[in-house]
């Protein structure tokens, strides 16, 4: 079952990747914490994005610990800079300040090492929300 899981996690599908994550996020605690960690590494970013997505949640439910998840950071830090200009975006957008926030990500490290990866993001229907995130974390571009 997990291996189907996984396989439709990294389906061209967007319907059945969509729906795939809709099973994890109902069925997480089934599926147990080394699965969940193992989204949090996942090779495609899109599910990656996702599990990050779901880490606050995690974290406030004790599923998941923020030790657990700062040795994991990296993971998440490469998001940032990714290829795939939607997950670079939504990472900085969505995901993010709500890791700032219960500690798991260093605002500083990110504004000093990562902050170029934001201010390439051209792409005018991300234009507004990205600057939000500028303005909040004090980045120049």
């Amino acid at each position: 079952m997990e291996s189907r899981i996984k396989e439709y996690l990294q389906s061209e599908d967007k319907e059945l990747k969509h729906e795939a994550w809709n099973y994890v996020e109902a069925h997480y605690k089934e599926l147990g914490k080394d699965f969940i960690i193992e989204m949090l590494k996942f090779p495609d970013t899109g599910t990656r994005y996702r599990a990050w997505n779901f880490v606050k949640k995690l974290v406030e439910e004790k599923f998941l610990t923020v030790e657990e998840c700062k040795a994991l950071s990296p993971y998440f830090l490469e998001m940032l800079k990714d290829s795939n200009v939607v997950v670079r975006a939504l990472s900085w957008y969505v995901t993010l300040i709500p890791l700032i926030d219960i500690g798991i990500i260093d605002k500083e490290k990110v504004v000093k090492e990562y902050s170029r990866y934001l201010c390439e993001i051209k792409e005018q229907e991300y234009k507004d929300v990205l600057e939000e995130v500028r303005e909040e974390l004090g980045i120049k571009c």
